[in-house]
């Protein structure tokens, strides 16, 4: 007699009665958490590397623009600017920011070799027995 009002939302509903946008929904929330996850742990082991090679191309146009201009009054002034503070501090910048660029590429290329190169332990030369 009294029937259940037919909408789109029954129409969707799973055995259990859930809604089916509901366990979707709970899906894409827990995809997220583990996106969110990787892409902090990526962020918090690049991030100091990634800032050191932000700091070593910032360094470099700025010393080019402010130490050693493009003209003839920068090529006369070069050496007495190469003596101020801030045109030494820019030196230091592009100075460890490329040592700890080409770390950097130690580091990932040791990885890479321990990596694709996995030396087993019981890995032995022991000779086979033929029958």
């Amino acid at each position: 007699m009294f029937s259940k009002k037919r909408t789109i939302y029954n129409d969707f509903l799973l055995d259990n009665g859930e809604n089916i946008f509901d366990t979707s929904c709970q899906i894409v929330v827990i995809c997220f958490e583990h996106a969110y996850k990787l892409v902090k742990i990526f962020i918090n082991a690049t991030g100091i590397y990634l800032l050191w090679i932000f700091l070593h191309y910032l360094a470099s146009q700025l010393y080019v623009k402010l130490c050693v201009p493009r003209t003839i009054i920068g090529f006369i002034l070069s050496p007495f600017m190469t003596a101020t503070p801030h045109c030494q501090g820019l030196r230091w910048v592009i100075y460890n920011a490329a040592n700890m660029i080409n770390n950097m590429w130690i580091v990932f290329g040791a990885w890479i070799c321990s990596t694709l190169l996995i030396v087993s332990k019981d890995n032995t030369n022991t000779p086979v027995k033929s029958s």
